[in-house]
């Protein structure tokens, strides 16, 4: 499957999104899916695990999300890399506390050897996620049909 085919399907879902006034519970787990590893990895990929956990997300779903997503499409390694990332915050429930996952950040960030920078480093470009995406696209195609 080519970028363009993975976008057009990405389409179909960010479509039915809009149709259900934004409430990704009320998309199939095939459709929620794409929505939540397409986007995070664009962030991840626009900047790293920096952007990524810098700013909430609209109800503020704990990162576990994300990771179950990306281990649904058979990106593994990146699912594991978000859950290790989440779990760096020295506090508890850091998709709730965005003052201080930002202070956390500026604080390990120019640090090229800390855990969190050379994992961030790891995931921003990974190709094999859209790779993985496409293959669970073409997998549940039928969830994408009209």
């Amino acid at each position: 499957m080519s970028f363009e085919e993975l976008q057009e399907f990405w389409q179909i879902a960010v479509d039915r999104l809009d149709a259900f006034g934004g409430d990704l519970a009320k998309l199939s787990q095939p459709l929620q899916t794409v929505l939540i590893v397409e986007a995070a990895q664009g962030i991840i990929d626009n900047g790293g695990l920096e952007y990524f956990f810098e700013a909430d997300f609209p109800g503020n779903p704990p990162y576990s999300v994300f990771a179950e997503a990306f281990e649904r499409v058979g990106a593994v390694a990146a699912a594991a890399g978000i859950e290790a990332a989440a779990r760096m915050f020295p506090f508890e429930e850091p998709q709730l506390h965005e003052a201080k996952r930002q202070a956390w950040i500026e604080s390990v960030k120019s640090d090229r050897s800390h855990e969190f920078v050379v994992l961030s480093w790891k995931l921003c470009g990974d190709e094999s996620v859209f790779i993985k995406l496409a293959e669970y696209v073409e997998r549940n195609r039928s969830a994408f049909a009209a």
